[in-house]
């Protein structure tokens, strides 16, 4: 599957877990970096900041349906990231 299917895909999955949590998604991508697959979810939360319990419990959920969905075939690195991750 190509990157650009993989990261829509991503998206379309990731966009209701995080608007259920009352955040925002701002970005994905799908991306090799020293050998290896990352899946990055940048997410933002209106009129607060991103905790790191935000991060986990998107990636808690969004983690069981990637495993059942089973559509990338590489291994990779699944991040939930705040938008300010995206700054550095």
């Amino acid at each position: 599957m190509e990157r650009n299917s993989i990261e829509e895909r991503f998206r379309s999955m990731l966009e209701p877990v995080v608007k259920e949590q009352g955040l925002k998604l701002i970005s994905v991508e799908y991306v090799k970096e020293s050998g290896n697959y990352y899946l990055r979810g940048y997410i933002d939360k209106p009129d607060d900041d991103v905790s790191i319990n935000d991060c986990t419990m998107v990636s808690r959920i969004i983690s069981n349906r990637l495993d059942k969905e089973d559509f990338i075939e590489d291994a990779y690195t699944l991040e939930i990231c705040s938008k300010g991750f995206m700054e550095h």
